[in-house]
């Protein structure tokens, strides 16, 4: 019976060390240089709280557009900005 047990632990070990190999055999490899093309999408200005030194009602920031920055997403989900001056 323990000769039956040890023959059994050591089935199951050498199926374990070996299920990833066999699992992985069918898998397709990607191409080595493989670079997804990036793209950017030019949403907007950059706006910022200012304070108005007219308003004596409120004190708090009110928005204000900062037209030489220009706000974009790039397709991999990434916020970047650039002077608007570099605009085309």
């Amino acid at each position: 019976m323990k000769f039956a047990k040890m023959i059994g632990g050591l089935a199951i070990a050498l199926l374990i060390l070996v299920s990833p190999r066999i699992c992985g055999v069918g898998a397709q490899q990607p191409p080595v240089n493989l670079v997804p093309e990036v793209t950017t999408d030019w949403v907007g200005c950059l706006v910022v709280g200012r304070n108005d030194p007219r308003d004596r009602i409120s004190q708090n920031p009110f928005p204000t557009v900062e037209r030489h920055v220009e706000m974009g997403l790039r397709s991999d989900g990434v916020v970047v900005w650039r002077e608007a001056s570099r605009a085309k």
